[in-house]
């Protein structure tokens, strides 16, 4: 039985044509590395962390997201592994937060940003407040128009004023927002190998390019990944302007435009995708960690729902080049790498979900 699954946000692609690549991203790798988890025990009040989504670290302290407590967040001490405070409530209104978000440390490596997809709204959370039993939330005024057709799934700050968004409504598919003079550059085009698409609207094709961004601070660069297929690509930033580096399109997302009730928008198939697709990135000064499905080991396309699981983590270079692919001995759905520690931490579900760790 064919499987689809339904891309319901928005994302982007920028492609070089003479930077493509043939083949599998898998295929790129010629041994493998086993990894064992191992499980972080939280000392107190271990049963209030219900359903916990994504993991964010910031110094010494983990934030992850929460699908089905009536706090949003919950900040733990990772040396004590004892809650420090649950926080965030949900709703629409000032400082609350609504649908999916994406975390990510800031660019100074100080604290964490928040962005709250549904509600387009960027916060700032120093490591500081983290690690008190206080919140305060510092919004970080984007200039993002709060219209669903002008969604963006991953924000990005490259510095005090400047901000690097996936997604959104326009013929273009990035966008560099520059806060200090006001002025919004939209960046990169649709590949030709998507231009059986190209009488959609822009807003229906980038719903199948959904994807993440992360930001190398040290090096200047972003690396933004597809959700729906295996491409993945690497940016430079020099201060004040995104150039594109590399590109690797072993596979671009198939789909096509539906109708669901009475809302329009997009399936992508993942049996004619290749291999398998990036379900999520995280990175480190040297490498790039892009958590990898593989339809085969997970049955899609045998009456088995995808999901946004997986067992592989594919490592690049921030050139793009391969690292190293580890198989994890289980299933997991987000990861996010620790500096201090040299860590992947992890939330997998057993059945019940639990947050996990991989020493590297």
């Amino acid at each position: 039985m064919k499987k689809i699954f339904v891309i319901l946000s928005l994302s982007v692609i920028l492609l070089a044509c003479n930077n493509k690549k043939n083949g599998s991203i898998v295929d790129s790798f010629k041994t493998k590395q086993m990894l064992a988890h191992k499980v972080f025990e939280v000392q107190n009040g271990a049963n209030e962390l219900l359903n916990p989504y994504a993991i964010a670290i910031s110094g010494n302290t983990m934030t992850t997201h929460n699908l089905m407590t009536p706090d949003v967040f919950t900040t733990i001490d990772i040396a004590t592994g004892r809650i420090i405070k649950h926080w965030g409530t949900r709703g629409q209104g000032p400082n609350e937060f609504s649908g999916r978000v994406d975390m990510n440390s800031n660019y100074s490596e100080t604290g964490l940003n928040v962005w709250n997809i549904t509600l387009s709204k960027l916060y700032f959370f120093s490591t500081s407040d983290l690690e008190s039993g206080l919140i305060n939330f510092q919004n970080i005024p984007v200039k993002i128009e709060d219209d669903i057709m002008d969604r963006y799934n991953s924000v990005i700050q490259l510095d005090t004023f400047l901000f690097f968004a996936s997604g959104g409504n326009h013929d273009k598919l990035f966008a560099l927002f520059d806060t200090k003079n006001s002025t919004v550059k939209e960046i990169g085009d649709f590949p030709p190998e998507d231009d059986e698409n190209k009488d959609l609207l822009s807003i229906y094709r980038k719903m199948a390019y959904n994807g993440r961004l992360k930001y190398n601070n040290s090096l200047k660069k972003l690396v933004y990944v597809s959700i729906a297929s295996e491409m993945f690509e690497i940016y430079n930033f020099n201060g004040s302007d995104v150039e594109f580096a590399m590109g690797n399109y072993s596979t671009v997302p198939k789909y096509g435009e539906v109708n669901v009730g009475n809302a329009r928008t997009v399936v992508t198939d993942t049996e004619t995708n290749g291999k398998g697709r990036n379900i999520g990135v995280t990175s480190s000064d040297e490498n790039i960690f892009i958590l990898y499905q593989d339809y085969r080991k997970m049955e899609i396309g045998k009456g088995s729902p995808s999901g946004s699981i997986a067992d592989i983590i594919l490592v690049f270079d921030w050139d793009g080049k391969p690292v190293k692919k580890y198989e994890l001995d289980c299933i997991v759905k987000s990861i996010n790498y620790d500096k201090a520690r040299n860590r992947l931490w992890a939330i997998h579900d057993n059945p019940d979900p639990e947050v996990i760790y991989f020493e590297l």
